[in-house]
Parts: C-alpha cells; structure tokens; sequence
C-alpha cells in the first residue's frame, strides 16, 4: 500500500480564505459563530495522476462545544503545466467531470446501495473539492503490484454498483416518462469519446509508439514476413478498438469509467490485515455509455499480470456478473431481462481488444517509477512532446534503460499481436 510522508508534502496558496469558507459552508457549517484555521498542501509526493494539480485542505473548526478537524481532498486543473492545462480545456475534461459529479452521479443514486466513488462537496473555480478518502483509510496499492484475487474481486464488486447504478436508473426513467430512455438522452453532450478518436494525435501517438516497440522488441521482430503481417493490420485493429468505443444500438450499455488503471481504484482494508473490504472509484473524466464489459476487460487488463488473468478470467467474469446481479435483484429488476449471460459473455470477449488496446495506451505511462515521473511529466515540455508528437522515442527510451519496464510493456504489446495480427 501507498503511504505519503506528510512532512514532506509541499503548502501551497491556491485556495484563498473564501474558497475555505464556501467549503465550510457547503459541509453545513452555516454557523457565524465558529472559528477556523486551515492550512493546503499537495496531495502526495508522488504523481497521482496525469492531467491534473491534487491538493488536501485541512480545516480545524472550533465552536463553544467542540473542535472539529475536516480533510478534504481538492484536484484541480493544473496550475504548474500548462501543456496538461491546455489538454483539459480543449477535451472539455473538468465541466465534463464535475457535471458527472454534480448532475450525473446525483441522478444515479440508488437508496441503500453501497458508495462507489468519493462524494463531491463543491466545486471552485477550476477545482472540485470531494471527501478526503484518504481520511477514511483508502489507500492506492504500490502501482507495480498487480491485483491479487482479493482486489479483483473487491474491485468488480465496486464495480456491479457502479454499472448496476445506470441500469436502474434507464429502468426508473422509462416507467416514469412511458417509454424507452436512455442515460444518452439526456447526458450524452458529456459521454462523448474523449480522446478515444482514430484521429486525435494523442491516440496517433499510442498507436504508432507501441508499434515502433513492436518493431524492435517483439519475438517476430527478425521476421520479415510476420512484421509485413503485423504492420499491415496494426491501423485496422486500432480503428476498431476506436469503434469499440461507439454507442451500439443492440447492446445493454452502462456508464463506463474508461480510465481504470491502479491509481483510479482505492482500497480499505479490514483492521491490521491486508485483506480489502470496500473499494471505491475515482477520476470519471473519461466516461462514456459503452456495454459493461468494456469496463471488466480494461479493469483487468490494466490491473492483473497476463498469465494470471487468464487462468482466472472464467471467474472473475462470473462473479462479476453475480454481483450486478445481486445489486439488480435488490431494486426488483431482473438480470436476463436487461443483460443475458450469453451477451455479457460475449461482449467481454469482443470487448478483450478494448481492454488491451487501451492498456497498451496507459501503461507506457504508469508503468514508471515515481521520481520519474514526476521530472518527465510535470514538465510542460517533455508532457507535451510525449503526449501529441513522439510517445515512441519516450517508449524506447525507457525500455532500454529498464528491463522490468520493457518485460512487462511488452507483454501487454505482444498480446496485442499475437491475438489479432498474426494469422493463426
């Protein structure tokens, strides 16, 4: 588990006393006769994420009877890299998330269902402010060590709420209004692809980067034939992954999160043990309406070493599914009325290139130490370069320079090839 050394962390002057005070208010502190102090530092001294500034707000509260200490956890559009800035305006990332916090989230809730994501307590200018997870004893997992079967099975289990979440809802609202809705209806301007486009240079970049380690790195990089093979496939297979990500008319879809790498699924963990008893999701830029098992097959692609998701995978799909079933149940509707076993079945293994091809995507980037991260992408320069003009130099760079990296990149890009450019 991932710890952080408070002493460490960096104050900063971000948040001003009425962005604190529009805080207190907004957790109910309406009271003029409280008083406060409150101190901002960075979130961690790691590199949380990719495309955003994470603070924590602290606010000791005192009142004639009592002294309260309130944590808060704030992530913002970013004021230290203007490259990531610029990428989360023109993707319209923070509206779309703090609309899917605000609107979305809200209009999904289901009585009794068990949380799945941080709750949201405002949003400041550029910046929402959510319950400090952190406070309540969720963790991330150290993003080298792979989910066992426990964190699966947690993370799945969050999962089924999360999806079970929108089948409820398009099932309410079509009693309500008499006829068929869907989440699209009415949220679709914020379920759009992101930069999930065959044509957005993010995307390109992935692409043509994962091939160039391909070309050098793969087992059948000596083979002429095989490449000529691989390379003649590679823009099809990518395309359709792309369209993988388009709304189809004849599939049961939910609202996917689209984004779940190691650092977007905190645990908690039963007392003095290592044993998981909740999980919750963070980070909704990316999501769209995609069939469940989009989400199932990125979750395990970016979170499982291969050999043992695949001695797994008939289980872990099983218990998914179980699950959403159990949260459908409990609001009276039935699984096979919305999502046959059959289907889902076969949605997750059409769903397989999704997962892998967006993994290829994510994990040049997270599959790196720390520090290193830190001076490569908070670096406006280096991120932009890496982001939209020359991933694969990033790639090859760091596969020369670090074994561990290579192997396990590369299993992920092998996969790729192995299933769906070589001729079997």
């Amino acid at each position: 588990m991932t710890t952080t050394n408070e002493d460490n962390l960096e104050y900063i002057n971000h948040v001003t006393e009425e962005d604190v005070k529009y805080v207190l208010k907004s957790s109910g502190f309406t009271n003029n006769d409280i008083t406060y102090n409150y101190v901002v530092k960075n979130a961690s001294n790691k590199m949380l994420g990719f495309l955003s500034d994470y603070w924590r707000l602290q606010v000791v509260v005192k009142s004639k009877s009592q002294k309260q200490v309130l944590s808060f956890f704030i992530k913002a559009v970013s004021r230290s890299n203007a490259a990531k800035a610029k990428v989360v305006k023109e993707l319209n990332l923070f509206e779309k998330e703090s609309t899917f916090y605000s609107v979305i989230k809200t209009a999904l809730y289901v009585p009794g269902l068990k949380p799945w994501s941080a709750e949201l307590i405002t949003t400041l200018n550029d910046a929402m402010v959510f319950q400090d997870l952190n406070a309540m004893q969720y963790t991330l997992r150290n993003k080298f060590q792979r989910f066992d079967t426990a964190h699966t099975l947690q993370a799945l289990q969050t999962l089924s709420r999360f999806h079970g979440s929108s089948i409820i809802f398009e099932i309410k609202k079509s009693k309500e209004l008499r006829k068929p809705f869907s989440i699209n209806d009415e949220f679709g301007q914020y379920l759009d692809n992101g930069a999930y486009i065959s044509t957005d240079p993010w995307y390109i970049q992935c692409m043509t980067g994962v091939l160039e380690a391909v070309r050098i790195y793969s087992k059948y990089h000596t083979d002429s034939k095989v490449m000529k093979e691989i390379e003649s496939r590679w823009t099809d297979i990518w395309n359709t992954a792309c369209n993988l990500s388009e709304s189809s008319p004849k599939r049961t879809k939910v609202i996917c999160h689209r984004d779940l790498w190691v650092n977007n699924v905190l645990f908690h963990y039963k007392a003095d043990t290592n044993e998981p008893d909740d999980c919750v999701l963070v980070d909704f830029q990316a999501v769209k309406c995609q069939p469940p098992a989009a989400d199932v097959m990125l979750l395990l692609y970016c979170n499982l070493e291969p050999k043992f998701r695949e001695e797994n995978m008939k289980m872990f799909l099983n218990y998914y599914y179980e699950q959403l079933k159990i949260v459908l149940n409990d609001n009276s509707v039935r699984i096979n009325d919305v999502l046959p076993k059959e289907e889902f079945l076969a949605t997750s293994e059409e769903y397989r290139l999704w997962g892998v091809v967006v993994c290829a995507c994510l994990i040049p980037q997270f599959w790196v130490d720390d520090e290193l991260t830190k001076s490569i992408f908070c670096d406006a320069v280096q991120f932009n370069e890496i982001l939209s003009k020359d991933k694969a130099s990033f790639i090859k760079k760091m596969m020369q320079e670090n074994e561990d990296y290579k192997i396990s990149v590369m299993n992920i890009f092998n996969e790729i090839v192995e299933r769906y450019c070589i001729q079997k």
